[in-house]
């Protein structure tokens, strides 16, 4: 008859200690097959020896558990393995989707980038642009096998973001490819995820003694976007993509593509004739600027020879990398920090630049010019007008240039507090 094995204690295991010259194994006698290893560097964990299939075999049970909870889950692993259950096996698979998951494949990364590449979303012209806004808001989930996701955690993210209004852009950039990709078996369940609720956007426009204390310090490139974004009224969208190629310096013009417009047009529209590029007249102020911006330049080119991105690419402003302008949030910070001017963006420059042009004087169907909307004076009117205002564009644009002028240099520069 075989020797009765006694139960192990929690009072026994406290008193056990490493021993630095060999590993400790007890078994419990509480719950038959399941064993105590204390290693020499201390590891405490638990296994259990069971025959399954005919062949006795050796199964985890976890590290650092109590005995209470080791013998509930040695007693729960024995259930499953009478069931059919391959404890074995179910490790392996997590750890080759922990692989596949490290190398970005079968992940809601990857899938995100399946759909901007060969899906519905290859087509989009802000694919850049939603795809980047997915990975800011979902980035703890991009390398999560897209098949075990869930709804509610992804929900989680957008509600907790910090910014409700990317956490709102993101999901409706998301939702799409979800739909997309339960149709295909890419994912478990169904998504529809909510836009977090926002506050009502502000309608923010810097003031006169807020401008006089930022333009002075609208220097490098994110600067000199910015400035050139109050001389224009453009979108940072499409300041950030002006190239060199867009500028004619015979006629002071800028030729925005129809490509980095935001067509707000109704769909029907849309679909039956494209939008036309937007021809921006240049003030004596925007050229100034940009002719500063081509000397320093060549200056650069000079001594330390061409950047490949920044030849290839042809952009007015780049970072030093010769790449598109990013991170304006944290150039935004650094210029609160030294004037103390609080709570605005890069688009309150382009509604700035509109006020101004309201302030001189300019009728609201030269603002909507002067903002590239197309319908200029509303739909009914812009179904017969077809102006383009042209003149009008002009001298708006050059009075805001000296409006700018002359609070940059006869007002003095305060922090606001």
């Amino acid at each position: 008859m075989p020797k009765r094995v006694p139960p192990l204690s929690a009072a026994q295991l406290a008193q056990i200690k490493p021993d630095p010259s060999k590993v400790i194994e007890l078994t419990d006698g509480a719950v038959p097959g399941l064993r105590f290893r204390l290693t020499p560097a201390g590891t405490r964990s638990w296994s259990l020896n069971i025959r399954a299939n005919g062949v006795m075999r050796r199964y985890e049970v976890g590290q650092n558990l109590g005995l209470s909870e080791a013998r509930s889950k040695a007693e729960k692993l024995k259930v499953e393995i009478k069931n059919g259950a391959d404890p074995t096996a179910e490790k392996r698979a997590r750890r080759e989707k922990a692989k596949l998951a490290l190398d970005g494949i079968g992940t809601l990364g990857s899938l995100i980038d399946r759909y901007f590449q060969n899906g519905p979303g290859a087509h989009l012209k802000t694919k850049d642009d939603q795809r980047n806004g997915i990975r800011f808001v979902f980035s703890v989930h991009l390398r999560k096998p897209a098949l075990e996701l869930r709804s509610a955690e992804l929900q989680l993210s957008a509600d907790n973001h910090k910014s409700k209004v990317s956490a709102a852009r993101a999901v409706a950039y998301l939702n799409p490819i979800l739909r997309w990709a339960k149709k295909r078996d890419l994912v478990a369940g169904d998504f529809d995820l909510e836009k977090p609720n926002q506050a009502p956007p502000k309608q923010r426009v810097l003031d006169e003694t807020e401008l006089a204390a930022i333009l002075p310090l609208l220097e490098g490139s994110r600067g000199m976007c910015a400035r050139f974004i109050l001389l224009t009224g453009a979108r940072i969208s499409a300041a950030k993509k002006a190239t060199w190629s867009q500028i004619n310096w015979d006629t002071k013009t800028w030729t925005i593509p129809s490509d980095h417009l935001k067509d707000t047009r109704a769909l029907r529209q849309r679909n039956q004739k494209p939008k036309k590029p937007m021809v921006v007249p240049l003030s004596r102020q925007a050229i100034e600027l940009l002719r500063m911006i081509e000397a320093n330049r060549e200056q650069i080119l000079m001594l330390r020879g061409p950047e490949p991105r920044a030849q290839e690419t042809g952009l007015i402003f780049t970072s030093t990398s010769g790449t598109e302008l990013g991170n304006w949030s944290r150039w935004l910070k650094k210029i609160e920090e030294v004037t103390g001017v609080s709570d605005w963006s890069a688009h309150a420059l382009r509604r700035t630049s509109a006020t101004l042009a309201g302030d001189l004087g300019a009728p609201p169907h030269v603002i909507s010019v002067v903002l590239g909307h197309s319908n200029v004076g509303g739909q009914l009117v812009a179904g017969y007008n077809h102006s383009a205002y042209s003149l009008e564009h002009k001298d708006v644009l050059q009075r805001v240039a000296d409006k700018l002028e002359e609070i940059e240099s006869s007002k003095p520069y305060l922090k606001i507090v």
